[in-house]
């Protein structure tokens, strides 16, 4: 495996550090040794040489054509969407507009483009193409654009802006790919079902594999709503012995304070102590939700909670 380019987006949601890696078949007796496979998520996120990712691009196409904006008023709508992200986009960004209308004159490159003839001779050399299909919608309501890519070479092979996913129209979308008459050695995709019926009309025998992106995010989903509901029960539990030993606590030195005893002082000075350890405790939970990385943070408080709980 080698990494094929490292590089920041930034999306909507913010900048994204990205290490695009493909891999080849180190078999160096096998036909496909020299076929080299591409990340196609990594290419779903922006365009080669570009720093704004497609979203960013589809956005300012929408925007300028179904909203009628001028340059200068999408450039101020993208800021005020970056901004909370503390990111920034300047005016002669703009210029990404070009960009969408590209995409939409993707399909249309004739097939005597010396361009097209040299990645022709890559796809026969590749023994045809993997196809990977890819919705992006910038804002929920809008219409989604529909990008067809070459999973192996990562060209762009057909892109289309839509307001309806059905089989139908999906087949629309891919009918350019299958003029192209190319061999489809398979199709990558999410787990849309008008997308799986298309894919299964048009090329019935071709293996198809969901994203593995998305499919790993939908399998978790499951042990998510598992460690949120545990983290939230662990919580409860320790908050209310935490809250009880508080009060005790809290009453214990109150009635020190009114006796004033002598002896008393070491006892307050300790249930101070242990009254600040519970006050630490208590926020345990924001903490570590503040340092972590990780979605599953009710699994790596348990061990932290277990002590807690055993002090």
């Amino acid at each position: 495996m080698r990494p094929f380019s490292h590089r920041i987006v930034i999306t909507l949601k913010g900048a994204l550090e990205v290490t695009h890696c493909g891999y080849r078949c180190p078999n160096l007796q096998c036909k496909t040794s020299a076929r080299g496979y591409r990340s196609a998520e990594a290419d779903a996120l922006a365009l080669p040489g570009f720093t704004f990712g497609l979203d960013i691009v589809i956005l300012i196409g929408h925007l300028r054509l179904a909203r009628h904006l001028t340059l200068d008023e999408v450039h101020q709508q993208l800021q005020e969407q970056l901004t909370p992200q503390h990111l920034t986009i300047s005016r002669r960004d703009m210029y990404l507009f070009e960009a969408y209308c590209s995409l939409l004159r993707a399909a249309s490159q004739p097939s005597e483009d010396l361009e097209f003839q040299a990645w022709r001779a890559k796809v026969e050399a590749n023994g045809g193409v993997i196809i990977s299909i890819d919705g992006i919608q910038p804002d929920r309501g809008n219409e989604t654009l529909y990008l067809v890519r070459d999973a192996l070479t990562g060209r762009l092979l057909c892109a289309e802006n839509v307001s309806s996913s059905e089989t139908e129209i999906m087949k629309r979308i891919l009918s350019p790919v299958v003029k192209l008459g190319l061999p489809v050695l398979g199709v990558i995709s999410d787990a849309q079902h008008t997308e799986l019926l298309a894919v299964a009309q048009l090329w019935p025998d071709v293996p198809h594999q969901t994203c593995q992106f998305h499919y790993l995010r939908e399998a978790s989903q499951p042990i998510y709503g598992l460690d949120r509901s545990t983290r939230k029960a662990m919580r409860k539990t320790i908050g209310n012995r935490l809250k009880k030993n508080r009060n005790q606590w809290a009453r214990h030195l109150r009635k020190g304070q009114e006796q004033g005893a002598v002896h008393a002082k070491a006892e307050r000075e300790q249930l101070q102590v242990l009254s600040d350890y519970a006050d630490g405790g208590s926020t345990l939970p924001s903490i570590w939700r503040a340092i972590s990385r990780s979605s599953m943070q009710g699994l790596q408080l348990t061990t932290p909670w277990k002590k807690l709980n055993g002090a």
